[in-house]
């Protein structure tokens, strides 16, 4: 009986410890007080360290995840340029059947336009055109979505984050390439302006694009350089603006420890499970040496 009953025994001890020890990693979920003392080990590891835990996920995320490197790999590949180049040149194939005037549309935006504020004016249209069409976030949803999902791959970070915050990134990564693209658009339009301007006021949309439409790679060109040197000087600035660890910081801290566990476990209960039978398995193991010895 005794020689069944010490392995068993030492099972159920290992079992029971190491689940004890599992729980007590989440639970309790908040400080416990009995009168002004604190009982130790309230609340649970990872409740109490929540706030590190979200701060050294969301620095792997930022700094070797979703770094400036990876970016500049993404952003400025090949097929970011080219998803670029194809939406260029939809843009300007899309005035082909535009019979306004280029004086029709700046009327459009404000009455008495004085010949001498159409390079303003222009401006201001071009910049609006450039941000209207989106440009930052076609190539950035095109291109970054195999370095976001790096996060989703991981079932931790996944669950913890969300699919939302990739989406965040994504936007506010757009949102600043955008304004990038619309803060050089001036020097561009106004080198164009100042040189045709004459001609531009009652020139009607379609036929400056019958016009120039052997010239529409070098345009389209023009605006891809623009792009690639705009962006590959400012990508560290891209990351500063959009920071990245603290969406994931803020994703993270929002959640209460409640959520938190149902997070972790939902992820790793398979292994949980396991480290609580290994020490039932070695409980038991070592109840039967002791019978040995």
């Amino acid at each position: 009986m005794r020689a069944f009953l010490a392995p068993v025994l030492g099972g159920v001890i290992g079992y029971i410890t190491n689940d004890l020890a599992i729980r007590m990693l989440f639970r309790p979920h908040r400080a416990v007080y009995i009168g002004r003392f604190h009982v130790p080990f309230t609340p649970g590891l990872i409740p109490s360290q929540q706030g590190r835990i979200a701060q050294s996920i969301g620095a792997v995320i930022s700094e070797q995840l979703l770094n400036e490197d990876t970016l500049r790999e993404t952003l400025l590949s090949d097929e970011a340029v080219g998803k670029l180049r194809e939406k260029l040149r939809a843009m300007i194939d899309g005035l082909a059947d535009d019979t306004r005037t280029v004086g029709e549309v700046l009327e459009s935006k404000g009455p008495d336009i004085d010949v001498d504020a159409l390079q303003g004016k222009l401006t201001d249209m071009l910049g609006r055109k450039l941000t209207e069409a989106k440009l930052g976030y076609a190539v950035v949803d095109s291109t970054l979505g195999e370095k976001t999902d790096v996060i989703t791959h991981n079932k931790l970070f996944a669950a913890l984050v969300g699919d939302g915050t990739k989406e965040a990134v994504k936007r506010r990564l757009a949102a600043m390439v955008d304004d990038l693209i619309a803060e050089k658009a001036p020097e561009v339009s106004a080198a164009i302006v100042s040189k045709y301007r004459a001609e531009l006021l009652d020139a009607r949309l379609c036929d400056i694009y019958k016009k120039y439409r052997d010239k529409e790679d070098g345009i389209v060109e023009r605006g891809v350089g623009l792009y690639v040197s705009v962006l590959g000087g400012n990508l560290g600035k891209l990351l500063k603006a959009i920071n990245i660890e603290q969406i994931v910081v803020d994703k993270i801290n929002a959640l209460d420890a409640a959520q938190l566990e149902d997070v972790i476990f939902g992820i790793m209960k398979r292994e949980l499970r396991a480290i609580v039978y290994l020490g039932a398995a070695l409980g038991f193991l070592m109840g039967f040496i002791n019978l040995l010895l």
